[in-house]
């Protein structure tokens, strides 16, 4: 071959060989910064796919709309490291990738994990009682003074059976070994834990929070309303307990609960109630009462709700329509009977479970005057009556003579108006005909109102804006999960040896070509 060809020929190859050699370097690079981009936006913002069945790593679309709103900063610190607390459980390993999916909704929201005794410095900046594994949820002001810890056993359900144990076990053996214990046994029905870390947002974001607290009596034995406080807490409400017969009912105190004493009320615990209603002439105090058909009679009781114009019949509420009932024909599907306080119901067709209710008389029309009542809650025309302590064995739904739609929850309003600003304020008295319409199994059920009405009705009377009903996510203990480390070896994989391996293998190839 002449020397001027193969030179020609060498020039040739040159310029395709560095002609190659600059697109591989250039395709290899824009991989990287693929990767790496990509890699950034996946940490910040919340463009990654759930495909898990019940998009159990997603948060919902009520909490999205409330968190994206924030303007205050949040710090969500748990007291772990990532690895350890992903590997406690399979809902754990949800309640952290939900964390970090609040984070991408919102910059202000800010996580991180940390060592609880590696750091002992951080813990000594809390009043409260910590443990490994809490979740620490607090206003990023530096000055830890809204704080709400969220424990490992707030964020699961366990199954009703197990329920009454899951505190006392927590308290005793620490609530890291009692969730992964009730995982181990398949005692854990749910995963709580978005309603959890979004209660907690809402109580430390909250510049006025509502404070509650339930009347206790000694020897009343009252009623379980798990469902009703449960409801309360998970949407921010400050929860307080109140000796009635020791203590007193403090100016600070929004809205007090009577949660069917199954005796009567002595004179002066009602007096004492009925001032704390009057708040020295400015009203604006709220009570809840909540009747039983366990209860015996309560004349001193009755006379305060009387006072409102609410009366608590001594019957029972029995339905005729098979359609109405569920297991018994005192378990009664209800219809919300009122036009106010459902902001934040979202389904209206859903039906209130109200097991064994009293119905109740309502003495004032809702009229614009002074003292005022409002069905809130109703039973179907379906429905008869049978007094509570009628035991004869005649008596049957088909025969009873009461028949009807009968109230089941009732609001009286005692308002003042201002002479000088002409602005009203108002003392609200709510009667409840059943206690078991407030057990937690009821309020947190999907298929019926009866959460997503109590709180909307509620938030809407006490002046809280928005209330979130979260449904309760199944967490299969198949689900994959990755730790903390095999996070960081598939992201080096991928952005770093992959890239570097194609343009080691392309290099040789160049070169072996070059010299053939």
């Amino acid at each position: 071959m002449k020397p001027d060809i193969k030179k020609h020929i060498n020039k040739r190859r040159l310029k395709y060989g560095s002609f190659a050699t600059a697109l591989t370097v250039f395709v290899i690079a824009a991989i990287v910064l693929v990767n790496i981009v990509a890699t950034m936006l996946f940490d910040r913002f919340p463009i990654t796919l759930d495909l898990t069945s019940g998009s159990i790593y997603t948060v919902s679309q009520e909490t999205i709309d409330y968190i994206s709103g924030i303007e205050s900063p949040v710090a969500i610190t748990v007291l772990s490291t990532e690895e350890e607390f992903r590997s406690i459980s399979s809902y754990a390993a949800q309640c952290a990738e939900l964390m970090k999916n609040y984070t991408q909704h919102n910059s202000r929201i800010s996580l991180r994990f940390m060592d609880m005794l590696s750091n002992p410095d951080f813990v000594a900046n809390y009043t409260q009682e910590l443990e490994n594994g809490d979740i620490i949820v607090e206003l990023d002001n530096g000055e830890h003074n809204r704080v709400k810890v969220v424990s490992l056993i707030d964020i699961i359900n366990v199954t009703e059976e197990y329920e009454p144990y899951l505190s006392q076990m927590a308290q005793v053996n620490g609530a890291a070994y009692t969730h992964s214990m009730f995982n181990a046994y398949n005692y854990i029905e749910s995963s709580n834990a978005e309603q959890a870390i979004t209660s907690a947002i809402m109580a430390v974001t909250d510049a006025n929070p509502i404070t509650v607290t339930v009347l206790t009596y000694p020897g009343a034995n009252e009623s379980d309303i798990s469902g009703l406080t449960d409801l309360l807490d998970s949407n921010g409400y400050m929860l307080t307990e109140t000796d009635i017969s020791a203590e007193e009912l403090t100016d600070d105190i929004d809205l007090a609960i009577i949660p069917a004493p199954k005796l009567d009320y002595p004179t002066e615990i009602i007096t004492k109630i009925e001032n704390w209603l009057e708040g020295g002439g400015m009203l604006e105090k709220d009570l809840i009462y909540v009747a039983s058909a366990e209860q015996p009679k309560t004349p001193n009781l009755d006379a305060l709700l009387y006072k409102y114009g609410l009366t608590v019949e001594q019957k029972i509420i029995h339905e005729t329509s098979t359609q109405r009932y569920t297991q018994y024909d005192t378990y009664t599907y209800q219809n919300i009977a009122t036009e106010n306080y459902l902001g934040d119901v979202t389904n209206m067709d859903l039906p209130i479970v109200a097991p064994d209710a009293r119905p109740i008389t309502a003495r004032f029309e809702n009229v614009d005057s002074l003292y005022s009542c409002e069905p809130l809650v109703q039973s179907a025309a379906s429905a008869v009556l049978q007094n509570m302590y009628d035991e004869t064995e005649e008596w049957s739904a088909e025969t009873a003579e009461e028949r009807g739609s009968f109230n089941t929850v009732v609001i009286g309003k005692q308002k003042k108006i201002n002479q000088d600003t002409h602005i009203s304020t108002f003392t609200n008295v709510i009667a409840f005909g059943s206690d078991l319409m407030l057990n937690s199994v009821l309020t947190r059920n999907a298929a019926f109102n009866n959460g997503s009405f109590i709180i909307s009705m509620l938030n809407d009377i006490t002046g809280k804006t928005e209330g979130i009903v979260i449904t309760p996510k199944i967490v299969s203990s198949g689900t994959f999960d990755i730790t903390e480390s095999q996070t960081r070896t598939l992201t080096l994989v991928f952005a770093a040896v992959i890239p570097a391996a194609v343009l080691i293998v392309g290099t040789v190839v160049w070169i072996r070509r070059r010299h053939k």
